[in-house]
């Protein structure tokens, strides 16, 4: 008979199957580090993400503002007009006696419950008729 035979141990170190307080502390450390690495970079990543979505979007309102101007002679009263009205561009008669192109003016990413247009932060872009400048809503892109 060895030592170990008869005193209900296997064989050294080995002990109740399952984890230990200390594994299962080790783990959550793990788990915690891993967090504090990842999260932060998470967020920063989606912030980028939306940075470069309104960039984007407010070339493209500002386009499309431009474009009203030169075939309404003036600029749109708000941005949902973009969103509501058509741009009618004919074609060349003699080849064609339809249109180019039938189609909105803007097809917006989002909109809000009244029917506005937000950005990919989630806030109202800020339209001035009388200039036909765009900007964000949101805190911090306001001169963007």
């Amino acid at each position: 008979m060895s030592a170990n035979e008869g005193n209900g141990h296997e064989g050294l170190g080995a002990g109740p199957k399952g984890l230990t307080i200390i594994d299962a502390v080790i783990s959550l450390c793990l788990i915690g580090v891993l967090f504090l690495v990842v999260v932060p970079r998470y967020q920063r990543l989606t912030d980028e993400a939306r940075e470069t979505a309104l960039k984007a979007e407010l070339t493209n309102i500002r386009t499309t503002v431009k474009l009203f101007r030169l075939l309404n002679g003036r600029h749109p009263e708000s941005l949902r007009e973009l969103t509501e009205k058509n741009i009618l561009m004919p074609a060349d008669k003699e080849s064609f006696s339809g249109s180019i192109l039938d189609d909105r003016y803007l097809l917006p990413n989002a909109v809000d419950a009244e029917g506005n247009i937000t950005d990919a932060f989630g806030s109202r872009y800020v339209y001035d008729p009388g200039n036909g400048t765009v900007r964000s809503g949101t805190s911090g892109y306001e001169n963007w």
